[in-house]
């Protein structure tokens, strides 16, 4: 089943819409070129709507997508800060939004034509919240707090206003700055990518939460200051893959033991400072942005042992920060 790729590009104020065939190939469909910077994005859980952060004018930019991946833009939602990440709970209704820069976390409701709205709650005095992930059950908000060195957890209630639940923090390492998150498919595992010491920490999620391992997925002998960036599982739950960007390499784990223990595999040099990646819905592909190169390379996944094989690179706008991915699907 084709699929369709979008990627943001910062710099060059753009979004690049690809259409990805069975064998990894690209073409391109679409090509946007805005007024403002572009960088978070987060498809709806009905694949029918894309939302994108902008900035310096503080908004969200909710796009219709077509039958055939195109996009078409329905409604811009301001906002009092800067999005750095897009989340969204289970159902489609809410949307979770950090900001890093003014430290705080939004939460917004969703309408019946897929518009995000105006903020319903507006969560402050974080620090450097950089990204969210929702649990497999839709009842708890995981939130990396990078100047903090924990994950606040909240209570999602039913009207999508969070409730925090101090007591259920996750303390990371000092100066680690937890960044990203990706859960196993089986529901029951947690992982964070520390930026600033590129470390993987691997936490069990049934209360209470426990970490079990650390890992770092920096080559050995390296001096260079760690810049740890993105993390993605495969949905078959098998393989870990994180991102590096003073190094610029992608790391790959082999997921064992239920999701608990990381089996540190080999290391692909890619895209100069690869800022976001991606596991497509299949896979069978992983595709990464070069924030430096102007370029994203695709990358058939060996389904078995996870294997990264590259296929090809394709010129984007400059400064590409996050790609994501959906099927394509005829409603």
């Amino acid at each position: 089943m084709k699929q369709v790729v979008y990627v943001s590009s910062t710099e060059s104020k753009q979004i690049h819409v690809w259409l990805m065939d069975e064998n990894g190939k690209l073409t391109l469909l679409q090509q946007l070129t805005l007024p403002y910077e572009v960088q978070p994005m987060k498809i709806h859980c009905n694949g029918r709507y894309l939302y994108v952060g902008i900035r310096p004018y503080f908004a969200i930019i909710t796009y219709l997508i077509s039958d055939e991946g195109k996009l078409t833009q329905q409604k811009i939602t301001n906002l009092p800060s800067t999005p750095t990440h897009i989340e969204i709970e289970k159902q489609g209704r809410y949307l979770f939004i950090p900001s890093y820069h003014q430290g705080n976390l939004l939460v917004l409701s969703i309408d019946q034509y897929g518009n995000a709205q105006s903020p319903i709650q507006i969560i402050k005095n974080l620090k450097c919240p950089h990204a969210s992930g929702v649990n497999f059950d839709n009842s708890r908000l995981f939130v990396t707090c990078l100047g903090e060195d924990r994950i606040r957890v909240y209570i999602i209630s039913n009207n999508g206003h969070l409730i925090e639940r101090s007591a259920d923090k996750l303390i990371t390492n000092k100066g680690s700055g937890p960044r990203h998150l990706a859960f196993s498919p089986n529901n029951n595992v947690l992982y964070c990518l520390n930026e600033l010491n590129a470390t993987i920490n691997v936490y069990s999620i049934f209360k209470p939460y426990h970490n079990k391992q650390n890992y770092t997925i920096l080559p050995y002998n390296i001096i260079k200051k760690p810049w740890a960036a993105d993390i993605h599982i495969t949905p078959n739950g098998n393989h870990l893959y994180a991102s590096e960007r003073s190094t610029s390499i992608i790391r790959h784990f082999k997921v064992e033991k239920n999701g608990l223990t990381l089996l540190p595999m080999d290391i692909y040099s890619t895209e100069n400072q690869p800022r976001g990646f991606n596991v497509d819905q299949s896979g069978h592909f992983l595709l990464v942005a070069g924030q430096k190169s102007n370029y994203i390379s695709v990358y058939k996944i060996n389904i078995i042992t996870g294997i990264l094989q590259k296929l090809n690179s394709y010129l984007v706008g400059k400064g590409p920060t996050c790609i994501t991915t959906k099927y394509l699907i005829k409603y």
